[in-house]
């Protein structure tokens, strides 16, 4: 493995924009040999590329006068590090920004490849900070692209359904850090609790808006605590907390679980409700093992099936709620996952749009009469939320959407747009999701 941060995070952006690997799965495997400042480092570096390549590759080509896709691809990644480094970085000096990037250059594709990294690196290094390199480009969708390193079929989408202003907000969440949040449990004391044991071992925590269960990281690391090792905490993002439990759960509830990995929403039910009886499926058994290893540490037991939702071995079985977090386009969790921008196409969001739709279709019979069948995405796009859930309502009158603002916090009931309907854009402390809670008569 490599030594160095630099190297091994242009290994980890080559493997994520040119095969579409998953970011945090390559850099684990890439930054394993590092130390901990310089896997910092490389997880910085390669996130902050991927994130902001769109508008990198716009500076590189104003400073180069070349397009982007004209440069060499390896070229072109030690150019994105270098000038992410430049424009986004004042820990680290410009002379060793430049001066590392080009020796990279140089080893991998020598000298004179090195002397073109050269000139284009110190002409940044003239002009540091985005405002001098600005977008002229006369298209609003475009140039609000470029300047959010966003593509520009999401950013007219989302002009196009939220207007200009709540579409800059959205973007710029999306390039914002995230700030760690934690689940509490209602059983081990809740989050009061929590962040008294935390703040007692030097870990700094406020309360979640979202979540009455919730705490968002302020200071220090909860990883290494005896709060994290009895199992009194569970890493989840308060608006991921709150979408598991709408409508609110009662107790004794039956729940099922029917896309599990890694157990989030399993442990967010229990934290809010600890008599709530679950079962939960996957249909990757790998997947599982996520869920096992998180039940151990939380001390937390329920059935686990490998299967699809729809799962035959429970047919003639019914529940209080089935709980069906869909896979989707993660439209919603950009900034977390910044690889999803330039993977997703919308001929991708169709697909996922329609797999979602036989997920609802195989789900619905284990929803007990009176019971809850509740769809829950991190995607912001109407094909995988809405316009799927009102296709599935037109051929199941047995199932209508379900009223459920009346048992929810005020903090929470901000995001429903309709009847059974839920929805938060991604903010400072939170990610996006959509729920549709349906009723079954």
């Amino acid at each position: 493995m490599p030594a160095d941060p630099r190297r091994a995070a242009a290994r980890a952006i080559d493997r994520t924009l040119g095969a579409g690997a998953p970011l945090d799965a390559v850099l684990a495997r890439e930054s394993s040999g590092l130390g901990e400042s310089d896997a910092a480092l490389c997880r910085e570096l390669a996130f902050g590329t991927v994130r902001w390549v769109r508008r990198l590759d716009h500076v590189i080509e104003g400073a180069s006068q070349r397009r982007a896709r004209q440069i060499d691809r390896r070229l072109l990644t030690a150019l994105r590090l270098g000038a992410y480094q430049l424009l986004f970085l004042d820990r680290v000096p410009a002379y060793a920004a430049v001066n590392e990037s080009v020796e990279t250059v140089r080893r991998d594709a020598g000298g004179r490849a090195a002397g073109f990294a050269n000139s284009v690196l110190r002409r940044i290094a003239e002009r540091p900070g985005l405002s001098a390199w600005p977008v002229e480009v006369a298209n609003p969708v475009a140039r609000l692209g470029i300047e959010s390193s966003h593509p520009d079929y999401l950013v007219r989408r989302w002009m196009a359904r939220w207007g200009e202003a709540a579409t800059r907000r959205l973007l710029d969440a999306n390039n914002a850090p995230r700030p760690l949040q934690l689940l509490a449990f209602a059983d081990r004391g809740g989050r009061d609790r929590l962040a008294a044991d935390l703040a007692a071992e030097g870990v700094t925590t406020e309360p979640t808006l979202l979540s009455l269960f919730g705490l968002t990281v302020r200071c220090g690391d909860p990883f290494h605590t005896a709060a994290f090792e009895r199992g009194d905490l569970y890493v989840q993002d308060s608006a991921s907390q709150a979408a598991a439990w709408m409508p609110a759960v009662q107790p004794g509830e039956r729940v099922f679980d029917a896309c599990a990995a890694p157990g989030g929403k399993s442990f967010a039910v229990l934290a809010a409700q600890p008599s709530a009886r679950v079962v939960a499926a996957d249909r990757s058994p790998s997947r599982l093992d996520r869920v096992q290893v998180n039940q151990r540490r939380l001390g937390r037991r329920f059935p686990l099936l490998a299967a699809d939702g729809g799962v035959t071995a429970l047919r003639g079985e019914s529940f209080d709620r089935v709980l069906l977090d869909l896979p989707c386009s993660g439209t919603g969790t950009l900034r977390q996952h910044p690889e999803l921008k330039w993977r997703i196409t919308e001929r991708e969001i169709a697909r996922l749009a329609a797999d979602g739709r036989r997920m609802v279709e195989a789900a619905a019979p284990l929803v007990r009469p009176g019971g809850w069948l509740v769809v829950v995405t991190c995607a912001l796009e109407p094909e995988e939320n809405e316009s799927m859930v009102d296709a599935f309502l037109a051929s199941h009158a047995e199932f209508r959407l379900g009223e459920m603002g009346g048992q929810l916090p005020a903090c929470v009931s901000r995001g429903i747009f309709g009847r059974g309907r839920w929805r938060l854009l991604t903010e400072a402390d939170h990610d996006g999701f959509t729920v549709h809670a349906l009723e079954k008569l």
